[in-house]
């Protein structure tokens, strides 16, 4: 038989009183600034093109040979799009 832990409620008081400030205090805030940058990532470009990846995702081929593709095709032909896709 192993022994059981039972946390016991303490009564004592916590180190850290009201009275001192949090450690987030003492930061500037450039640096909480960049902290938050940091955690949605940072800025670059979306739009770069390139023919060949825009074919490749989003032409033609590319819509036969998925089911959700061929759906998009026969939705845009059932619409009667000129164009079906790139």
């Amino acid at each position: 038989i192993r022994p059981t832990f039972r946390a016991q409620p303490s009564t004592a008081p916590s180190p850290i009183s009201a009275d001192t400030p949090s450690p987030s205090s003492f930061q500037p805030l450039s640096s909480l600034l960049t902290s938050l940058l940091q955690v949605r990532g940072a800025k670059r470009d979306t739009f770069n093109p390139s023919h060949r990846v825009r074919k490749r995702r989003h032409g033609f081929l590319a819509r036969l040979r998925s089911r959700t593709g061929r759906m998009v095709l026969k939705r845009r032909r059932a619409k009667g799009r000129n164009t079906l896709s790139h």
